[in-house]
């Protein structure tokens, strides 16, 4: 059994990432969650696993502060079990009211879905609650392997976002086998939002460009932020 970190809500924090559309514009927010270590300095969890959902929800809730209202998706990142938490019903609830005019995305990593009937079940049943309340979902870290295509394959017609990780995609020697233009071509068929993170260079932002590709995050934009203005 997994035990919980003993950490004060007050020791995690979000920081947050911008996502632009092609105009440039900013269309949402990426929440990167951090714990403040023995030295005083917010580093990554060492297990998000071990994180209380309802540390999540409180740590959110402190952080709308540091975000401009707006029409904007903000994404908040969980894990599996996380969101199969028998209390993320009502946390939904309470989140989807509070955020507002923001819409809540739900991001959950490539890794954690894979092609388990089991899994692939009891994520589709969460998805389909919750998109009842406005909720909204996206898939991470997808990239070049066939494998990534296959393992989510059957959550395509629930999803409503998959994001790209560029740097699957920069491998110069090695032979590709899913492209950007695949993803691109697979998302509008089945009418999901693409985004592609890991922009760091204008060569990057040209290429996204060329492809048609709307939404986009990375380094070239800048970094993570605890407090971001309109």
């Amino acid at each position: 059994m997994l035990k919980r970190i003993n950490h004060n809500k007050k020791d995690y924090l979000y920081f947050f990432n911008r996502i632009y559309d092609e105009s440039g514009a900013t269309v949402g927010f990426e929440s990167l969650l951090r714990v403040k270590n023995e030295e005083g300095e917010w580093v990554l969890p060492s297990n998000f696993n071990l994180i209380s959902i309802l540390t999540v929800r409180d740590v959110i809730e402190q952080s709308l502060i540091n975000l401009p209202q707006g029409d904007y998706k903000l994404i908040i990142k969980l894990t599996l079990n996380q969101l199969l938490s028998y209390r993320l019903k009502k946390i939904i609830k309470e989140l989807v009211s509070k955020i507002k005019p923001l819409t809540l995305v739900i991001e959950i990593s490539y890794n954690e879905v894979r092609n388990d009937k089991r899994k692939i079940r009891a994520i589709k049943q969460r998805i389909l609650k919750y998109q009842k309340y406005g909720v909204r979902f996206s898939i991470n870290n997808v990239g070049s392997e066939f494998q990534h295509a296959k393992s989510i394959h059957k959550l395509l017609p629930y999803i409503d976002f998959i994001k790209l990780d560029l740097k699957y995609f920069n491998k110069e020697q090695n032979w590709l086998d899913l492209t950007l233009k695949f993803w691109w071509k697979l998302t509008q068929k089945y009418q999901i939002g693409l985004m592609v993170s890991g922009i760091e260079t204008a060569e990057d932002e040209f290429l996204v460009n060329h492809l048609g590709i709307d939404l986009r995050q990375g380094y070239f934009y800048g970094k993570p932020q605890m407090t971001l203005e309109k």
